[in-house]
């Protein structure tokens, strides 16, 4: 059980596959957006989410491809107030931990956002994490994070009973 006082860092499929109605995670994602919206439960994200969450938003290739103008509506409003989600500070401090990251688990182009989002939860004292990419966070376990949601990814962690 996680304490109540523990915020929950949210990755950007969970918002994608919130706001997109086509996403296939959206019965799941949509409820926990508004939850943590609503402040049911302490969560927060970072501005390298958001970003990415509007580029996903705005690709050509997505289940309902958004106009600039309404990405930017859509990511304003998951976390403008009223909305609950906090977004965490970036620093020097975040830059400089986010390439230690890189650096000690050897990570390469794409790869480098991952650890720029552990080393932002990582700096703000955040370890839990929801996400619908554990692979991507896999690596960043041993510095302490903990991936406790949603439901869906914990299922698909977990290990099979024979």
């Amino acid at each position: 059980m996680i304490p109540a006082d523990e915020r929950q860092f949210l990755d950007a499929g969970i918002f994608i596959g919130a706001i997109l109605l086509g996403d296939q995670r959206h019965p799941e994602a949509y409820p926990l957006v508004e939850a943590a919206r609503r402040g049911d439960f302490l969560s927060c994200t970072s501005v390298a989410v958001l970003s990415e969450v509007y580029g996903a938003l705005t690709w050509a290739g997505s289940v309902t491809p958004h106009t600039p103008a309404d990405a930017a509506r859509s990511v304003r409003e998951l976390v403008e107030p009223p909305s609950a989600i906090e977004v965490l500070q970036d620093s020097l401090e975040v830059g400089l931990l986010h390439l230690r990251l890189a650096e000690r688990h050897h990570l390469t182009a794409r790869r480098i956002h991952d650890a720029r989002h552990a080393a932002t939860a990582l700096q703000n004292n955040v370890t839990h994490v929801y996400t619908y990419d554990p692979a991507d966070w896999h690596d960043f376990e041993a510095d302490g994070i903990v991936i406790v949601g949603p439901p869906s990814t914990l299922a698909a962690l977990a290990p099979t009973q024979p």
